[in-house]
């Protein structure tokens, strides 16, 4: 399970980005948080929040927060940033499935997913 995530912050021409890789076989869910706070609504963290979906061999970056606001990362003193790992069921939608691989990977934004456990399989933190 060592291998199978990777949680790191890019620094781009927009500004930071996290940037996660899913490299197991699995779909999964991650909810991120910055300083205590999860990265799509600005809300303090909790288990039942709902996080982005990962499917099997993906790597993405969250580059926005869903009100399309930069992401909250503090400029002067660095943070951290945790990526809460959610296992459970995902698929693709039905309209997406015919698609490649790549294709799919690139095009989608969302997947079905739903949880197996209430609490995170695995909690990855970086300093930035």
């Amino acid at each position: 399970m060592d291998n199978d995530f990777k949680l790191t912050i890019k620094d781009t021409d927009a500004g930071r980005v996290i940037n996660f890789l899913n490299n197991s076989n699995e779909f999964v869910e991650v909810v991120f948080a910055i300083d205590g706070k999860e990265v799509k609504f600005g809300r303090e963290y909790r288990p039942e929040e709902k996080g982005y979906g990962y499917p099997p061999k993906l790597e993405k970056e969250v580059k926005r927060m869903k009100n399309n606001s930069p992401l909250p990362f503090r400029l002067l003193r660095g943070g951290e940033v945790k990526a809460y790992v959610f296992r459970g069921a995902g698929a693709y939608h039905d309209r997406d499935i015919d698609k490649p691989t790549w294709i799919r990977h690139r095009l989608v934004s969302s997947v079905k997913f739903r949880r197996k456990d209430v609490q995170p399989c695995e909690v990855l933190s970086v300093r930035y």
